[in-house]
Formats: structure tokens, C-alpha cells, sequence
């Protein structure tokens, strides 16, 4: 009977735990049943699967992330081009207003000063009378040929720059072209991604469901999700004991406050999330614009998020982290506004992208992290954890 509701179940060894109990009146410690689950193959293998889904669903999400990052980039420098080409051809056709302009003045001048001259024979000039006269169309002669040759040099200087600004429109024209095929093939790239992330996103969606229906989820005493159980002065006594060298835009003490508060207006423990920005910044010795978890930063992107303000990061890793936790999150139900420098500055569009984000719930404790869920390492919620016991064994101790 044991085996036949073994197999009922789908590998329920907790269950068959309890069943074996009632039946031989002999109690299975908890920390055994525990073992027996932890060993059962189908458990393995069902967490195996898991993290294995999850794995390449985030791989192709960062290869989205990254292909999105150079099509926002791309799509900024053909703005950029389009930009300057409109300043160039508005260069060009001033240019070209001024080289006309010369040209009539040279024009009406050579016709000024052929009728000036006349059929007037050289030897007029030589008369007596005529001495006072001659000198004097001598001078405006003179005076007319060195404005005919400034204006000659500026029309033949205006003439050298409208052709350096025609060879450089055609560059740019150029680029500019290569630079919207480098867009397509961009957008095309990305909607493929994101069709093979959904395709991914399914299955690690469907193994998480199979890992709940045979219990092969862990229980933690790490959940993601709750009140901080140490103050914000007992992490700034840890870290102050540590040797770290900061780099902040802020105290520690302000930092650490600051994480507690997130936190708690979130329901994400925001002492937790301290010990994580502990491993992600080297002790804050790094931390540049304000991110204090690398988000953002993928295996194959070029830059991570940028944070105004020390809270400004501190929100976004709160709230990164319920989606990550809770499989219920929703934006109309934060305490704070989606964080803009997460999800974009459009309140809406934000929204909608925390309410659709792909690993929803697929981290509700610190055990579930690495493996892609956050971060790629496998041994990443060992690091996270470990920095968190260190604390709570120096605030016990203290």
C-alpha cells in the first residue's frame, strides 16, 4: 500500500514519511524526513531540471539585454547623424547663398568697371587738362581691383568649404546608411531573441511547476520576502569591523538605514539585501552610479543601471528583488512608484514591464539565487548567505 501511494504522488517522500509513521507507530525526526527528501532521485532531478531552465532562460535574456543595449545605442547615434547632417546641409546651403552672392557682386563689378572704361583711348589721359582726372580714375582703379581680389578670395574660400561639407554629407550619408542596416538587422536579431526567451521562459516555467507538485522545493530559512531581523546599527557595526574602504556619494550609516526602510516598505528583507550588495560591490568599494547590485550588468552587456541617488539604487534592488521573490507582485501594490531607472521613465510602460517581468517568483529565497536567477554563478547564494550569518554572528555576539 506504501508503494502504491508512493507512486500516487509522484515521489511525495515526505508524505510516505508521515504514512510510515502512522502505520509502524515510529516517529520520523523532522531533519530525517528532510534527508530523505533531499536524496530522493526525483527530487534531484526535478531541481536539476530547474535550475537548468531558469539557466537558459536567463542566457537568453541577457543576449536580449545586450542586443537591446546596442539597438538603443545604434538608434541614438543615427539621431545623432541625422542631426548633424541637418546642421551641415543648413551650413551647405548658407555656403552656397554666399558663393552666389560674391559671384553677382564680381559680376556687376567687371560690368561696373567696363562701362567706366569705355571707348576711353589711353592717350585722353595724357592732356594736360585731363592729368588731375586720370590720377584720379588711376586711384578708384586701383582701390576697385583689390576689392575685386578679397572678394575673389572669399568667394574661392567659400567655394573650398561648401566642397569639404559636400564630401563630408556624403560620409555621413553613408554611415548614416549603414547604420540604419545595422538597426535592422538589430531588430530583427532581437525579436528573434525574444521570441526564443519566451519559448525558454515556458519551460522553466512548466519544470517549476513539476518541482512544486512533488515538493522538491526547498525550505529555507532564507526567504527573500519579510522583516529585517537585524538594524540598520547592527550592519553598520559589522561592516565598520570589516576593513572595507567605501566608495559612496553616502555614509554607511545612511546607506544601511536606508536598505532597512526600502525593505520594510516592500516587505523584502533589506538587511539580506545589505549582505548582497556586499558581495556585488566588493564591500562598496565599488559601486558606480548608485548600483549596488549589478543590475543591469549581464556576461554580454556593456553597462549597467544608473542611480541618481543612493536610494534611487537601493529602491530598484528592493523591488528587483520582490519580483524575483513573489510570483503576485504587482506595481499597484508597491509602496513606492516603480522605480524609473529600473524599468524606464514612462509610469506606465514601467508597470506594465515589472508586472510582466519573465522570473517572477522564481526566487522566492536566497537559496533559489545564482544559477541565472540574479546572478550566473552557481555558488552565488552561498557567498550571499554566508555574508549574512557573518553579521548575524557578530551582532549575537555583540
Amino acid at each position: 500500500m506504501l508503494l502504491r501511494m508512493r507512486r500516487l504522488v509522484g515521489g511525495g517522500v515526505a508524505l510516505l514519511c508521515v504514512l510510515t509513521s502512522v502505520v509502524t507507530g515510529v516517529a520520523t525526526p523532522a531533519h530525517a524526513q528532510q534527508d530523505l527528501v533531499e536524496s530522493d532521485p526525483q527530487v534531484i532531478q526535478a531541481r536539476a531540471e530547474l535550475e537548468a531552465a531558469q539557466a537558459a532562460a536567463h542566457q537568453v535574456a541577457d543576449e536580449l539585454t545586450a542586443t537591446t543595449q546596442k539597438r538603443d545605442a545604434t538608434q541614438a547615434a543615427i539621431d545623432d547623424h541625422v542631426a548633424h547632417i541637418t546642421q551641415l546641409d543648413q551650413q551647405r546651403a548658407q555656403l552656397a547663398a554666399e558663393r552666389d552672392a560674391l559671384q553677382v557682386t564680381l559680376r556687376d563689378r567687371a560690368v561696373a568697371l567696363y562701362r567706366a572704361g569705355g571707348d576711353t583711348s589711353g592717350l585722353d589721359s595724357l592732356a594736360t587738362e585731363d592729368v588731375v582726372a586720370a590720377a584720379r580714375r588711376q586711384t578708384l582703379g586701383n582701390l576697385a581691383a583689390q576689392a575685386t581680389r578679397r572678394t575673389q578670395r572669399k568667394l574661392d574660400e567659400a567655394r573650398d568649404a561648401l566642397g569639404k561639407i559636400q564630401d563630408t554629407l556624403r560620409q555621413e550619408e553613408a554611415d548614416l546608411q549603414q547604420q540604419k542596416a545595422q538597426l535592422d538587422d538589430l531588430v530583427t536579431k532581437e525579436q528573434v531573441l525574444q521570441a526564443d526567451m519566451n519559448q525558454k521562459v515556458a519551460v522553466a516555467d512548466a519544470a517549476l511547476a513539476r518541482a512544486r507538485a512533488i515538493g522538491a522545493l526547498r525550505a529555507s530559512r532564507y526567504p527573500v520576502m519579510g522583516p529585517s531581523l537585524l538594524t540598520a546599527d547592527q550592519l553598520v557595526a559589522w561592516y565598520n569591523a570589516q576593513g572595507y574602504s567605501p566608495h559612496l556619494e553616502t555614509s554607511i550609516s545612511d546607506l544601511a538605514q536606508t536598505f532597512i526602510q526600502e525593505g520594510n516598505d516592500e516587505g523584502v528583507r533589506g538587511d539580506f539585501a545589505f549582505a548582497q550588495s556586499i558581495i556585488e560591490t566588493a564591500g562598496f568599494s565599488s559601486a558606480p552610479a548608485n548600483n549596488y547590485a549589478g543590475i543591469g550588468w549581464c556576461d554580454s552587456c556593456s553597462d549597467g543601471n544608473h542611480f541618481p541617488t543612493p536610494r534611487d539604487g537601493v529602491r530598484a534592488q528592493i523591488q528587483l528583488l520582490l519580483n524575483y521573490a513573489d510570483s503576485d507582485s504587482r506595481a499597484a501594490n508597491l509602496h513606492h512608484p516603480v522605480s524609473p531607472y529600473l524599468y524606464g521613465g514612462d509610469p506606465v510602460a514601467a508597470a506594465q514591464k515589472f508586472d510582466s517581468f519573465f522570473a517572477k517568483g522564481w526566487a522566492p529565497t536566497w537559496e533559489d539565487m545564482g544559477h541565472g536567477n540574479w546572478a550566473t554563478a552557481p555558488n552565488y547564494a552561498e557567498a550571499v548567505i554566508g555574508v549574512y550569518n557573518r553579521m548575524t554572528r557578530f551582532g549575537q555576539a555583540g
